[in-house]
């Protein structure tokens, strides 16, 4: 059997690959069966042939999985497309969290439930086909698909840390104002309580919008 590339790298891994390697990984299974499982899906080979592999090239290739240890680098994380040609789709980035319908601020809080497993899903809230209105006129499923096949984990990671510091930056905002009205109110005892309470949700924003899903 001709020997084949294996991935090696967040940025050439597609993130559906990484979600399968995830599930493998809260398995209950031995190492060495869970190694085998990781090589045939960074390989494109089945378990099966990777059993039948030289153990050398074996030994290589999972020596290839080692950068899975570690969380993405963020000197592989690109920056974000003006658009995303996947699935025959040009899908258009939000890059103004405030004019998002509330459709999509209702989907995008529900997934975010379960943020660890639901990337593609969240995405799909801010990656809308070109001349679309949200979840009207195509299949957002086929997004799902197309997220998990054709982006990889540096381009998720991307467009994820950059709609939540979107996200965060925008409640900030709000906040931000609420504050100042907040310092309206007559009643020294209301007063005070109101700017406690908005403060301490603005305190809790990580406006710096750090990678929101972990890669380890």
């Amino acid at each position: 059997m001709k020997e084949r590339e294996i991935i090696d790298n967040y940025r050439d891994l597609p993130f559906g690959r990484y979600e399968e390697i995830v599930r493998l990984c809260e398995t209950e299974m031995t190492d060495v069966d869970r190694k085998v499982a990781i090589v045939a899906i960074l390989s494109g080979l089945t378990e099966d042939e990777v059993l039948h592999l030289p153990l050398e090239t074996f030994a290589r290739y999972a020596g290839a999985t080692a950068f899975l240890e570690q969380p993405c680098p963020e000197n592989l994380i690109p920056g974000i497309s003006r658009n995303y040609p996947l699935a025959g789709q040009i899908l258009m980035p939000v890059t103004d969290i405030r004019k998002i319908t509330t459709a999509q601020y209702v989907d995008f809080q529900a997934f975010a439930a379960d943020k660890e497993h639901r990337a593609p899903e969240m995405l799909s809230c801010f990656l809308v086909p070109r001349g679309k209105s949200y979840n009207e006129g195509y299949d957002v499923a086929e997004v799902h698909k197309a997220i998990r096949d054709e982006l990889s984990v540096a381009e998720v990671l991307a467009l994820l840390a950059f709609f939540f510091r979107q996200w965060a930056q925008s409640i900030q905002a709000t906040l931000t104002y609420s504050i100042r009205q907040a310092r309206t109110i007559r009643d020294p005892k209301t007063r005070t309580k109101a700017m406690e309470q908005v403060r301490k949700v603005l305190d809790s924003l990580n406006v710096g919008g750090g990678s929101p899903t972990s890669t380890e």
